[in-house]
């Protein structure tokens, strides 16, 4: 078995081993060899991008339009994650625009025309049948949970996402040269690192959430980018909460301190979640009162996740990882699997993520991770900060 793996007795397919790649140095230098690294990745996601945005009559020139005021947001509160993506751009002979509209998506797709009578992707895939009763799409994706115990804290985490990105993932070990916390994180190839561990011993899972207060801001990746560095609870809520953002994550954060809670933001308000426990995505907190209903999918993910914790209260990696490719919730599974019928579009799961803090390891699968092991991740790089 793979390290890291737990035979089940599930039948396992053939997948490519987990891409891992390092970047060292500037924000620049960082982006042009990610760039590099994954140039053959990144052209392919950006391709499937174009025909995305294409089937809705968005060319790249439109992308300059609808996202300038994300774009301005975007440089002026994190200068280096701009200058990664441009980097990024260069090493992979790839539009900067293009890129960014990719990591601005969630901003970007509530602005794109849908033929009548259909819903969003970002509706869609959490498990509506209609449209719910907000103006804009619900933005909405993955599952997180942590655990905290007398044997540590655990982090658990599917990214749920376009089938059409499935395998345009890596892992990133990104090591700033400006004395920023390194990170690693399995990611979609064209955006920034989001989820994973850094060098302080804190892990991190995000979901999207959708709030009456969003609007223009920092796209939520570039916030994820940051929340990923922080140091502890207090560095966390800054991070998470930082003015100026367009919109909601839920941060579900395990630290090897024991320390285990959850942040979640609107576009101008947040809340601490001050538990271990599992999240989805809608608010768990008084913030739902400026949300839309909860989705039915987002619903049954959140259930099933409280109630195998309940019932299982898992102390190691392998438990959790069982708990990940569990598919007995309706309309959505934990691990989730795209419907055949919406091709490219349909929502899957494209990685699982389990980090055992206080032993800094991580192991990731993907695709569906009850179809593929996972695979343990190298941080011995990995130094403290």
């Amino acid at each position: 078995m793979p390290s890291g793996g737990v035979d089940l007795g599930r039948e396992i397919r053939t997948v490519p081993a987990v891409t891992v790649v390092r970047a060292e140095g500037d924000a620049l230098s960082r982006g042009v060899s990610l760039g590099k690294q994954l140039a053959e990745p990144i052209a392919g996601s950006v391709a499937f991008y174009h025909r995305y945005l294409e089937r809705r009559g968005v060319t790249s020139g439109d992308l300059q339009e609808l996202l300038t005021p994300y774009l301005v947001a975007a440089e002026t509160a994190y200068p280096d994650s701009m200058s990664m993506l441009k980097g990024m751009s260069i090493g992979a002979t790839v539009p900067v625009m293009e890129l960014f509209a990719i990591n601005a998506f969630e901003e970007l797709e509530p602005l794109l025309e849908h033929p009548e009578g259909e819903m969003a992707f970002l509706q869609r895939k959490d498990g509506y049948v209609a449209p719910p009763p907000s103006v804009t799409p619900r933005v909405e994706r993955c599952s997180s949970v942590s655990v905290s115990g007398p044997d540590g804290v655990l982090l658990a985490h599917n990214e749920q996402w376009l089938a059409g990105d499935a395998g345009n993932v890596a892992v990133i070990v990104d090591v700033p040269a400006d004395g920023r916390v390194p990170v690693v994180s399995p990611t979609v190839v064209c955006c920034l690192p989001a989820v994973g561990m850094n060098a302080h011993g804190s892990a991190t899972g995000v979901g999207s959430l959708t709030a009456s207060d969003d609007g223009v801001g920092v796209p939520r990746v570039l916030v994820s980018r940051s929340a990923l560095e922080a140091r502890d609870r207090s560095d966390a809520v800054a991070r998470a909460a930082m003015p100026g953002r367009a919109g909601g994550y839920g941060h579900t954060y395990a630290m090897s301190s024991g320390d285990a809670f959850a942040v979640e933001t609107s576009g101008k308000q947040h809340r601490l979640l001050e538990r271990a426990g599992a999240h989805t995505n809608h608010y768990q907190s008084d913030l739902a009162e400026l949300a839309p209903p909860p989705s039915e999918g987002s619903l049954a993910r959140l259930a099933r996740l409280d109630e195998l914790l309940a019932e299982r209260g898992p102390r190691t990696p392998e438990a959790l990882m069982d708990i990940m490719r569990d598919h007995d919730s309706t309309p959505q599974a934990i691990c989730l699997h795209p419907d055949p019928d919406e091709g490219d579009e349909a929502s899957a799961c494209l990685f699982s993520m389990v980090v055992d803090v206080g032993a800094r390891r991580m192991w990731v699968a993907l695709g569906n991770p009850c179809e593929s092991d996972y695979e343990a991740i190298d941080l011995e790089g990995l130094a403290t900060s």
